[in-house]
């Protein structure tokens, strides 16, 4: 694993615990897989089985990793110590394929044809099958099947089942997260399976949260390490698969419902209730975006080309909903502000510093028209968010370029701060909305920027308002004097 995939790994897992990770020793059956950092006595260490490897990481602090923390470091472990470096660069392909496909929220089982088709393919396996596990029943059932003349078996192989009726090495690679060889000769429990596989079998476990949901099942001739790993590989892409389009449509149903509830004039609790309910969708979205975010991170040096294309599809989508994630949680969480003396034009200043690393403001005409003397008391961080979002609108709604001027004026009790830009304008109609959670006009947009605005403004005592420009809209934001 080389410096700078090691250093990918440990911002990663950096990003889930919230805290700086002063090494990290990686093993598996064969032995080191990573080994890295300046490890001393006096840290602490937590441990992480992730499949067919452990990992020991270590801080300098005690810390209590939660379920979801845990499950992440799992999948993005699983993704560095068997992403496919070293092996053929088909599967490197593949694979960033098929995060393209789950990031572009094709349907599962589309995901799940593509998968199957490359193990054939790249894993030059001859058969390969998803089961899903019935936990109430202790059953698995067919998903999905691929032989080597590629011809996918859905209808029939989903009428297929196996049930655990006794412990078995079957049943210990599901639930015990493992990565193994099976012979299907070796009990008479096994026939089911032998209608369709070859009887020495490489079975790998799915799983979401720590919990098993099925299996692959994959057969060739013989198995090489390279084979567990690229069969490990894919099984976790298949969990990832999974579980990022359940919760994505958990957070299309609780959106869903959110809008529903508006327009049925529903009270502030009802409307408080699923705002809360979609926080904690957009904690579990975190869950697969980390993980997808940093398998094409993983796979970006390695590939050009189309493949190269795919990953960019992946990074942005990603993202996007990163960005929504983030937009959810400030929404939701309780405000808390922290007020400063801050000087307006140096903090237009530094923002703009910020902006132009993530715009090309060249086309955009930028006339700050605010006395050098003028201070506002607000909370540094909140007060940042809300201009970095009404720019960032401004600067997206010129795409061909225009005028943005950001004025002031003062009263007695209060700074009004205006954004005036050429864009194309708030349509009438949309006046209303605009600053209600989730209404948004923007195919990719959050439908959450603005309305965090106005909760952040009026958490400062103040508020957002948009009016007509000559050409284009207003935004000002009033913001009180405080002694």
């Amino acid at each position: 694993m080389g410096r700078s995939a090691t250093q990918d790994l440990l911002g990663l897992l950096e990003s889930v615990l919230q805290t700086e990770i002063k090494g990290i020793l990686v093993r598996d059956t064969e032995g080191i897989i990573l080994n890295s950092g300046n490890i001393s006595s006096e840290m602490t260490e937590f441990s992480v089985v992730a499949g067919g490897c452990a990992a020991s990481v270590f801080t300098e602090k005690q810390i209590f990793p939660s379920e979801a923390q845990a499950e992440s470091l799992k999948r993005i472990i699983n993704i560095y110590a068997y992403a496919p470096f070293g092996a053929s660069l088909s599967r490197v392909v593949a694979s960033a394929k098929i995060l393209e496909t789950i990031t572009n929220r094709k349907n599962l089982d589309e995901v799940m044809h593509q998968l199957v088709s490359s193990i054939i393919i790249n894993g030059q396996f001859y058969k390969a099958g998803i089961m899903f596990l019935n936990e109430a029943l202790l059953e698995l059932r067919g998903g999905i099947y691929c032989n080597s003349d590629m011809k996918i078996d859905i209808t029939r192989f989903r009428n297929m089942k196996f049930v655990f009726e006794s412990k078995n090495k079957l049943s210990d690679i599901m639930f015990f997260d493992k990565t193994d060889t099976l012979d299907l000769g070796s009990s008479d429990e096994y026939e089911p399976l032998r209608r369709y596989f070859c009887n020495d079998v490489l079975v790998t476990s799915l799983g979401i949260g720590g919990k098993p949901i099925g299996v692959l099942i994959v057969c060739k001739g013989a198995y090489s390490r390279a084979d567990k790993d690229a069969v490990r590989l894919f099984g976790n892409i298949c969990s990832l698969s999974i579980e990022y389009f359940r919760t994505m449509k958990r957070l299309e149903l609780v959106q869903s419902e959110l809008d529903d509830a508006k327009k049925a004039s529903s009270n502030s609790d009802n409307l408080m209730q699923i705002g809360s309910l979609s926080a904690t969708v957009a904690h579990e979205m975190r869950n697969p975006l980390i993980a997808i975010g940093g398998f094409a991170k993983r796979l970006e040096a390695s590939v050009s080309g189309e493949a190269a294309e795919y990953l960019k599809i992946v990074q942005s989508e990603t993202a996007r909903l990163e960005k929504l994630v983030e937009d959810i949680l400030s929404y939701t969480k309780r405000t808390e502000i922290i007020y400063e003396k801050i000087n307006l034009v140096l903090f237009i200043d530094e923002i703009m510093v910020l902006l132009k690393n993530c715009f090309a403001l060249e086309q955009i005409n930028i006339v700050v028209n605010i006395p050098d003397g003028l201070y506002v008391d607000a909370d540094r961080d909140k007060l940042r968010q809300v201009i970095m979002n009404i720019i960032t609108n401004a600067v997206q709604e010129m795409s061909e370029g225009g005028d943005l001027i950001i004025g002031s004026s003062e009263s007695k009790g209060y700074v009004t701060v205006s954004f005036t830009d050429t864009g194309q304008g708030v349509p009438p109609e949309m006046k209303e909305r605009i600053f209600e959670p989730f209404y948004t006009r923007k195919r990719n947009g959050t439908g959450l920027g603005l309305a965090l605005c106005r909760k952040l403004m009026r958490a400062h005592d103040g508020d957002i308002y948009v009016s007509d420009a000559a050409k284009g809209a207003v935004f000002t934001l009033v913001l009180p004097k405080r002694g």
